[in-house]
């Protein structure tokens, strides 16, 4: 009987194996995106922000509608918003000008590694927000970057200063 080749095997096996490795990174990115829009939800929650949660706005379902999608729909409501939640950037970022309706579009990203040209999003006037220690960091490009906002920016300035319609009653 012959020795197997523990690297034979693993050449011949490499399918296998790189799909069982595939699949539990997906798995990962899954559970990274699904607890990014859980913190995101909860900010909105107690922060008393109307809003709606991937509700069906023509063939997409972005991850927030402010106030709600009727809202949204309406170009007299111009308070509404899209707010679209990407862990990972890369080029997907092009396709939230397909959600846009008549509300501005703000995209949140905890990402650290988006080139400098990506963000010439704000081009197709869609606004990345990201938390303040991204914004800071000398190792992101986001530090002097005046188009990028913070989450604090998104929520004092976006939401409270210029649209309180978008709050709820105390």
């Amino acid at each position: 009987m012959r020795a197997v080749d523990p690297v034979e095997a693993l050449v011949r096996g490499f399918g296998k194996l790189d799909a069982v490795f595939l699949s539990a990174a997906q798995r990962r990115k899954s559970r990274a995106g699904l607890s990014f829009e859980h913190h995101v939800k909860r900010l909105l929650v107690d922060g008393r922000v109307l809003h709606e949660a991937q509700i069906a706005v023509g063939a997409r379902r972005p991850d927030f509608v402010l106030p709600d999608v009727a809202a949204l729909n309406d170009p007299r409501r111009t308070e509404s918003l899209i707010l679209s939640l990407k862990t990972t950037l890369r080029e997907r970022w092009k396709q939230l000008g397909l959600e846009r309706r008549h509300g501005a579009v703000f995209l949140a990203t905890v990402d650290d590694r988006v080139s400098t040209p990506a963000i010439e999003m704000a081009r197709n006037d869609i606004v990345l927000v990201v938390p303040e220690p991204l914004k800071k960091s000398r190792e992101a490009v986001y530090e002097k970057q005046d188009e990028v906002i913070t989450f604090r920016h998104f929520f004092d300035h976006e939401i409270r200063a210029s649209r309180p319609s978008l709050l709820l009653a105390r």
